[in-house]
């Protein structure tokens, strides 16, 4: 496994990638790059695969391009490691071969997830739930970490959640005990994604989920918005479903190896 140091060590290696047939979950993009390289980037290099790593402190996230008839082979790490599997319906065999090969090295999926969108549409502004500020970073840092998973729940480093607060792209509720819902969120030119939507347990049941959903709406002007929402937590299937979140086609396996 080799450390990358500067987008230009692999310009010319994912240039080669883009081959008709080759599979991936790489959408890392340049600015994606530079801030990965700086955060830790390793590439393995096995017999028609690129497997990318990123640093996540106790863990690794992988991503990969996989050619015709590749040979699979993983590089030592004593840390997790976790890949997620995501494609369209017409993509789906292609990558359930994929997911096949890496179980067969060692990994074993622990969760599949549902893409939703929501049509761009107005949605009313009265809410309970406010904006985020920088200075909220510890809290909502601290939030995130006791409500989602360290390996799965996709949590953002310390430097891209700085950036999000900056960038007015969280909303939270507060109460006597201090931070009791985050909803935080991401923009692209396309559409807008909830990363991570949750309720402090004590709280759950008092319509915060709503509050929530319609403060980050209101700041996004209900442009088209999507989530991926875990497969069979049907809490979190009807809410979405409740506010005109509907399944678009797109899945995904988490596969986790260690």
């Amino acid at each position: 496994m080799r450390k990358i140091e500067n987008f230009a060590q692999i310009s010319d290696l994912l240039n080669a990638q883009l081959k008709k047939g080759v599979i991936t979950n790489n959408f890392l993009r340049g600015d994606d790059y530079t801030r990965e390289i700086a955060n830790g980037l390793y590439i393995h290099e096995a017999d028609g695969a690129l497997l990318l790593f990123r640093e996540r402190g106790d863990h690794l996230v992988m991503t990969f391009y996989l050619h015709p008839n590749a040979v699979l082979s993983l590089p030592e790490t004593d840390r997790p490691v976790v890949t997620e599997l995501s494609c369209r319906a017409k993509d789906a065999e292609a990558m359930a071969n994929a997911a096949e090969q890496f179980c067969a090295l060692g990994f074993r999926e622990v969760l599949r997830r549902t893409r939703r969108t929501r049509k761009p549409e107005a949605f009313p502004v009265e809410t309970t739930a406010v904006p985020a500020k920088p200075d909220d970073f510890e809290d909502i840092s601290r939030f995130l970490s006791e409500h989602f998973s360290a390996l799965t729940g996709c949590l953002p480093t310390a430097d891209d959640l700085r950036e999000n607060l900056a960038n007015g792209q969280t909303v939270i509720t507060r109460d006597e005990k201090g931070v009791s819902g985050v909803l935080h969120f991401a923009v692209s030119r396309a559409s807008t994604e909830i990363r991570h939507l949750a309720v402090r347990a004590d709280c759950r049941g008092k319509g915060l989920a709503g509050e929530l959903l319609t403060a980050y709406l209101a700041a996004t002007d209900g442009a088209k918005s999507q989530v991926w929402a875990r497969t069979g937590n049907a809490p979190a299937e009807h809410f979405y479903e409740q506010h005109g979140y509907r399944p678009d086609g797109w899945t995904s396996a988490v596969l986790q190896y260690n």
